[in-house]
C-alpha cells in the first residue's frame, strides 16, 4: 500500500459519520463570526464617516480582504481532508499581496516622503493591530474545534489556514471601523495582524490537531 493510500485509510477510520468537514467549518466560522461581531459592536463600533467616504483606498480594502477570505476558506476546507491539494487557491491568495504592493507603490510615488511615516502611524496603529488579533480569536477557536472533525494530515499548516481565515475575516470586519485607508498603513498593520493570527493558528494547530 502506498503512503498516500495509507493516510487516506487512516483518515477514513478517524472521520466520524455525518456532515463533511466543510460543513462543520462553515458553521464554526459563522459561530465565531457572531461572537466577533458582538465584540466589535460592543467595544469598537463603526467609523463615523463610513457612509460618506468613498475614496479609492477605502474601496480597495474590502476587495483585498474579500479575495483573501475566499482563498483561505477554500484552502482550509482542503487542508481539513487528507492529501487534498491546495490547487489554484494559492494563486488567488497571491493576488492580495500583489494588489497591496501595487497600491503601496502608487502611494509612495505620489505622496511626499515627509508624509510616509505619518501615514504609516495612522491613528494609533497598535490599537488596530491588537483589535484585529483579538477579534480573530473567537473565529480561530471555533475553526480549530471544527478541524478536529476532519482529518488534517498537516496540523500546523491546517492551523495556520484557520488563523489566516480568522485574520482575514477579522480584518474585513475591522474595515468598518478603521479610519486609516492609506495603502502604507494597510500593507503594514493589516498584514501584521493577519500574520499574528496565522502564527497563533499554526502553533495551536500543531498542538491540538495532531493525531
Amino acid at each position: 500500500m502506498k503512503t498516500e493510500e495509507l493516510i487516506r485509510a487512516l483518515a477514513a477510520d478517524r472521520e466520524p459519520s455525518g456532515p463533511r468537514p466543510g460543513v462543520f467549518l462553515a458553521f464554526a466560522a459563522a459561530a465565531g463570526l457572531v461572537i466577533s461581531v458582538a465584540l466589535f459592536v460592543g467595544f469598537v463600533g463603526l467609523r463615523p464617516d463610513l457612509m460618506s467616504s468613498a475614496s479609492l483606498p477605502l474601496m480597495l480594502k474590502p476587495v483585498e480582504m474579500g479575495l483573501l477570505v475566499a482563498a483561505s476558506a477554500v484552502a482550509l476546507v482542503r487542508l481539513a481532508s487528507p492529501g487534498a491539494p491546495l490547487g489554484r487557491t494559492v494563486i488567488v491568495a497571491a493576488l492580495v499581496p500583489a494588489i497591496v504592493l501595487v497600491a503601496l507603490a502608487v502611494e509612495l510615488t505620489v505622496v511626499p516622503r515627509s508624509e510616509w511615516l505619518v501615514r504609516l502611524a495612522g491613528v494609533h496603529w497598535y490599537v488596530c493591530v491588537i483589535n484585529m488579533v483579538v477579534l480573530s480569536l473567537p473565529m480561530l477557536a471555533a475553526l480549530l474545534f471544527a478541524l478536529r472533525h476532519g482529518a488534517p494530515t498537516r496540523p500546523a499548516l491546517a492551523g495556520a489556514g484557520a488563523g489566516l481565515l480568522s485574520g482575514a475575516l477579522s480584518a474585513s470586519l475591522y474595515i468598518l471601523h478603521c479610519p486609516d485607508d492609506s495603502p502604507i498603513f494597510v500593507s503594514a498593520w493589516f498584514t501584521l495582524a493577519i500574520a499574528i493570527a496565522t502564527g497563533i493558528g499554526a502553533i495551536a494547530g500543531y498542538r491540538f490537531l495532531r493525531w
